[in-house]
This record gives structure tokens, C-alpha cells and sequence, in this order.
């Protein structure tokens, strides 16, 4: 059974609600994800995340084997480390230009990661962000921390205009 989440602007966050549901809708204001908050949640197959929601925790949905999409909205500014480790079906994801920092091993392991848009110029891409993502090719602004760390990594990227 495929589950796809939607955290509304208006709920609490709680791992708890997803246990044998076919999706979850939150209350109250949130503002993050926790530390591992859907972590080995594997029957998770997209996540659309509220504009009031600014950073995702480290872990937050590590090794959702089944995440195949994310919507990160422009409100976020920071990925935690390993956010999105081991999400071997995420197949694509844009991360805002307001993002400013993407954590160690943030996607790393995302083994069908085709495309990374990485749309500002994030002032700290974390060791090992995007590696093991055999077929990832990154797109960035020209001269962007993004494109340093391509080339850096041996990763193929593309220059947005």
C-alpha cells in the first residue's frame, strides 16, 4: 500500500500518524521535520511539505525506499545531513533558492537520483551530499557552490541561465 503524505500548514507532526494509514494530514503550525522523523518509512511515495515548514531535519526521510517525489517549498533554508539518504526511488528533486545549506550525505545513496536543480546559490553543500548517485547530473546558476561541487566530484552538471 502506497502512502503519500501532505503536511498541511496547520497540524503536528508526529510519526504516529502514518502507522497504517493511506495518508496523513497534519494540524497545528510546523515549522520542521525532526531528527529521523519518517525514517525507514518505506511505504512513503511522496511528501509535499508546507510553506511554513524552514528546515528538514537530519534523517527526516532516510531510507524511504519508496520516495519517489518530494515538494520542497521556498520557505526551507536548510537540508540536515543525510535528510534524504538512501531514498533509492527519488528520482528528481529542485531545492529552492532559498536553501542555504544541504547537509552531509543529504542524498546520498538516492541511486535512481537523475536530477538535481539546485536553484539558489547555497553557500554549503555538505561532504558527500549527492554521492553514489551514479546517474545524477546537477543543475545550478553559473559560478554557484552548486557547479564547484560538481566539478569537484566528478558529478555532470548543467549551467542554468
Amino acid at each position: 500500500m502506497a502512502v503519500k503524505l501532505t503536511i498541511t500548514d496547520t497540524g503536528v507532526l508526529e510519526k504516529a500518524l502514518l502507522v497504517n494509514k493511506a495518508g496523513a494530514a497534519v494540524t497545528d503550525t510546523v515549522r520542521g521535520t525532526g531528527e529521523r522523523e519518517f525514517c525507514d518509512y518505506s511505504l512513503l511515495t511522496s511528501v509535499t511539505i508546507p510553506h511554513s515548514v524552514t528546515s528538514i531535519g537530519g534523517g527526516a526521510f532516510s531510507s524511504c525506499d519508496w520516495l519517489e517525489g518530494v515538494a520542497i517549498p521556498e520557505t526551507v533554508t536548510e537540508i540536515g545531513d543525510r535528510a534524504f539518504f538512501d531514498c533509492y526511488s527519488l528520482e528528481s528533486v529542485t531545492i529552492p533558492a532559498t536553501v542555504t545549506s544541504v547537509g552531509d550525505e543529504a542524498f546520498a545513496e538516492c541511486n535512481q537520483l537523475e536530477s538535481a536543480t539546485i536553484l539558489g546559490k547555497a553557500t554549503s553543500i555538505g561532504i558527500r551530499a549527492f554521492a553514489w548517485c551514479d546517474s545524477l547530473v546537477i543543475r545550478a546558476p553559473a559560478a554557484s557552490p552548486a557547479v564547484h561541487y560538481a566539478q569537484s566530484n566528478g558529478i555532470s552538471f548543467v549551467v542554468l541561465k
